[in-house]
């Protein structure tokens, strides 16, 4: 018979490597701002986490500016799961076997699930830039240059180049050529890292989604009926107007400066498109009748933003079965604002041993205008 020590069955160590595992796999998670709660909470809860604070500089002597604008309400409606089991054989394997061979692609898979919900919200994001049909330097210059024009933060070392399999490789290519010789370029050439280039750290993506346009029949609308500044949801219309508009189509309204996202999916009926939901919300009262130009174009969805354009925000979950014959424990990072549970049990009907990690989190923009979308 296999012998097992004890502590083969702690179910805190296994959390604590996995966490470990998990911040080591992150990829655009560990690129956004990040908050936790300590407090015990279930899928469908909110949590608020702080948000980084803005202020307006006043005329001395001034008052005190309101700091409630720093904490934002995230809804956890992802509860995540990876459970396997072992056999007595199998979990008798030292503790390094266990975590290569299945705690590692186990915790991999959690950080994935994180990476590819936060690569929705690029749907939000109503500014782009387009990409030249060969990779250019300009890619990254000019598409900073939208972020610049909009006022976002540059000297924090916040903003970061999102880039897909193509824009990867184009990079690669372009920074290997010996016009970028020196260390920058034996970096691309040796490791295939793109490093930071103006200010910008770049890096590659399995998650970068290709948004499919919307159907709408034309590209000229007009906003149905004055809107007030500040509502999230809108009306358009046209003189004959069929088709679809979709989430991540994006438009401008005439005599407003700020672009706008489409964030769900509404189809035309009577020439008219009803409470559309739209990112951000709008910045400027809209006339009736305000001409509406929308762009209808599918693309890659590659993007330079600032870290604290989109949050993470994760709670830990209950361990209330330690009392009914499981082993579990979570633990938190205050740190990186990750939190991981752990639970080992026994199935007597299989004579295996069940392991499973699982995280509570949810994702929110927090301003779309700190983000540009370089279209492929």
């Amino acid at each position: 018979m296999a012998t097992n020590t004890l502590g083969y069955y702690d179910p805190l160590f296994y959390a604590q490597e996995g966490l470990i595992l998990l911040e080591k796999a992150l990829g655009r998670s560990a690129r956004v701002h990040r908050g936790y709660d300590r407090d015990v909470k279930q899928k469908g809860s909110a949590t608020g986490i702080s948000r980084p604070s803005t202020f307006t500089a006043q005329n001395a002597p001034s008052s005190d500016q309101n700091l409630e604008a720093g904490t934002v309400q995230i809804q956890l409606n992802y509860w995540k799961e990876v459970k396997f089991s072992l056999t007595d054989k199998e979990f008798s394997l030292s503790r390094e076997n266990i975590i290569t061979d299945h705690v590692s692609p186990a915790i991999y898979a959690i950080s994935d699930d994180i990476d590819m919900n936060l690569a929705s919200l690029a749907n939000e994001v109503p500014w782009y830039y387009d990409l030249a049909s060969t990779t250019e330097y300009k890619d990254l210059t000019r598409a900073k240059k939208v972020l610049r024009d909009n006022k976002v933060p540059f000297n924090d070392g916040k903003l970061v180049y999102c880039c897909g399999s193509d824009l990867e490789a184009g990079f690669l290519e372009l920074f290997a050529n010996a016009n970028f010789a020196g260390h920058s370029s034996q970096a691309a050439q040796l490791s295939g890292s793109m490093g930071v280039r103006s200010g910008v750290e770049l890096f590659a993506n399995n998650n970068v989604n290709t948004h499919t346009k919307g159907t709408c029949s034309v590209t000229t609308l007009a906003m149905n009926g004055a809107h007030a500044k500040g509502v999230s949801t809108i009306n358009l219309d046209a003189a004959t107007v069929t088709g679809t508009l979709v989430a991540g189509d994006s438009f401008a309204i005439a005599g407003d400066t700020q672009r706008y996202a489409v964030t769900g999916t509404f189809t035309a009926s009577g020439n008219a498109f009803s409470t559309v939901t739209i990112s951000p919300p709008l910045a400027a009262a809209a006339a009736d009748n305000a001409v509406v130009t929308v762009r209808l174009d599918t693309h890659v969805q590659n993007m330079i933003y600032h870290k604290n354009a989109f949050a993470l925000a994760m709670a830990p979950l209950s361990e209330a079965g330690n009392d009914l014959g499981a082993k579990i424990a979570t633990v938190v990072d205050e740190k990186s604002g990750l939190v991981l549970r752990s639970r080992i049990f026994y199935t007597g009907e299989t004579s295996k041993i069940s392991v499973a990690f699982d995280v509570l989190y949810g994702i929110k923009t927090l301003d779309p205008n700190l983000a540009c979308i370089c279209a492929g």
